[in-house]
Formats: structure tokens, sequence, C-alpha cells
């Protein structure tokens, strides 16, 4: 991370970040933050499905973001706390690549004490997101491997959305989702059966791994402290396209520089690019491709 690193101890040693969580994501959370910043994490236990859940009982209101900046209000008006972190995640296709699923998650962290918010993105390919329409257990079965199950949870439902209340999330046991699958049919109209993965955290380790990744780059952020003002979360905060092409010099689509900032102040810093690279490879030139 190009940054005005600091050897000196984690201005959060010793304290605590509150997590408003239901989905065990301090697995995947606590250990970057105690790594980089020697900071304990504290769940607290709330019930986030009232703010929407993947499987559509409760539609969420507003974005991603919304959702993690009201999770982390709501612990801070509710218990008082200095520092909380949030997590919310989102499911579809990639956004470059359609037809792949991604998952992208979101983290929120507000610092009441030093009046700051940072919030992070990370998209992943690593998802088992999927979902489909099946009339027999042959089906059920191909997909559920191709799922990852039993480590990663199905849920299950009538194909036919009339019958509500019937609903099976979690489901992680041969038994449980052939008797899911039965009671399921049994209650569709169509002869239809609706499964699909089980978005939640712990339920589904690919997602807690995206998470974990997620948390490992924004806990070394804020380990990282603006060169100006000195508070913690400083790093990337755009970057600029124009890199120069290697063949005829004219301006390219890619990225030429990156713009870090703080989180506090106004202060940022123009960098080259993180991997070192100094000119646009030909192929990459609208100007040469025309």
């Amino acid at each position: 991370m190009a940054s005005s690193e600091s050897t000196r101890q984690s201005p959060y040693r010793g304290s605590c970040i509150v997590i408003p969580t239901k989905h065990a994501k301090s697995v995947a959370i606590a250990p970057p933050f105690r790594k980089w910043l020697e900071v304990g994490v504290l769940e607290w236990l709330v019930d986030t499905d009232t703010l929407g859940t993947f499987s559509g009982e409760t539609e969420r209101e507003g974005t991603a973001l919304d959702c993690a900046r009201h999770k982390c209000v709501w612990a801070i008006e509710s218990l008082g706390v200095e520092y909380v972190l949030a997590s919310e995640g989102r499911f579809g296709p990639h956004p470059l690549i359609p037809f792949l699923a991604c998952d992208q998650e979101m983290l929120y962290f507000i610092d009441k004490n030093r009046e700051f918010h940072l919030h992070m993105a990370h998209l992943s390919e690593n998802t088992n997101y999927m979902m489909q329409a099946v009339s027999s257990m042959e089906e059920l079965q191909t997909f559920a491997a191709a799922a990852g199950f039993p480590s990663h949870a199905l849920i299950l439902r009538p194909n036919s959305r009339e019958n509500r209340g019937v609903l099976f999330k979690g489901l992680y046991t041969p038994h449980g989702l052939t008797e899911a699958f039965k009671q399921s049919l049994y209650q569709s109209s169509d002869g239809k059966v609706w499964v699909e993965t089980d978005m939640r955290a712990q339920m589904n380790p690919s997602r807690m791994m995206v998470i974990g990744e997620l948390a490992e780059k924004m806990a070394a952020r804020l380990a990282t402290f603006c060169p100006a003002c000195d508070t913690p979360g400083w790093g990337r905060i755009r970057a600029e396209k124009g890199l120069h092409c290697e063949y005829c010099d004219q301006e390219t689509e890619m990225i030429a520089r990156e713009i870090y900032g703080c989180v506090l102040c106004n202060h940022t810093d123009q960098l080259p690019r993180s991997d070192g690279l100094e000119m646009a490879p030909q192929m990459h030139c609208g100007w040469c491709n025309i």
C-alpha cells in the first residue's frame, strides 16, 4: 500500500471494535484487525435481517452502502460505542463479464472519537452464487454438487410463490436437504422446487473468505496514517486514466496514476501505478487499433 506507513503502535491498540451482526462475521474480520491494529472485535448480536435478506423475505431498502452505514449508526446510537464496523454484500452478474457470478462485499467503519467514516468494497469471482428450479432429487443433487454442498448450505422453497410460509434455510445435511425437497415439492403447485445457495456468511465459506480478504485491506489501511494530519485510514481514493501508449505515446484508457487521500482532511498525493507499469502495451491503445 502506497502510504505514509508508520512503525508506531496502532491508535486502536487495546480497544474494541463492535460489529452488529447475526451471521458470525467476526470469524473473518477479527484475525486481520488483530494482526494490523492489535484491536479486539466484539459481535453485537442484533437482527440485521430486518434490514433485508438475501432469500427475499425482507427487501433491502437502499444500496449495500446505505445498509452498512445504517448498521453502524444503529450500533452507535444503541450502545454508545466509539468504534463500529459493519459488513454488507451483494451478489449477481459481474459488471464486466455478465455471465460470471460475483460477490461484492462492503465494509463500513466509523471512528466516532476521531469523527471520520471509511468504507471499502471488494469484488470477487470466488462465489458459488446460483439458483434453479428443479423437479427431481437427481436435479437437486447435481445442483448441490455444483454449489459446494454440504460445506455450503442451500435454501429450498416451492417454486410457485403462493405459499410464502414454506422456506427451508441453512440446509447442510443430505437428510435435511431430502426432507426439505419432499415438503417443498408437496406444497408446490407446478411440480417444481426452487433451490438457491444460502449466502449468509456463516453458511457460506466462500463468502466468509471474501469478507476476510476485504477485512485485511481495511485493517491495513487503518494502520496507515495521513502524512498531513496523522489520521489513520490513509489510502487510495481514486485512479486516473491516461497511461501513454508504448508505441505512439498517445493517452490510453489504462490507469496512469493513483490518487491517495485522507479520510478527514483534504490532503491528497498523486502516485504512479502500484504495479510499476509505465507505458501501455500497444494492444490497449485506441489510436493504434482504429
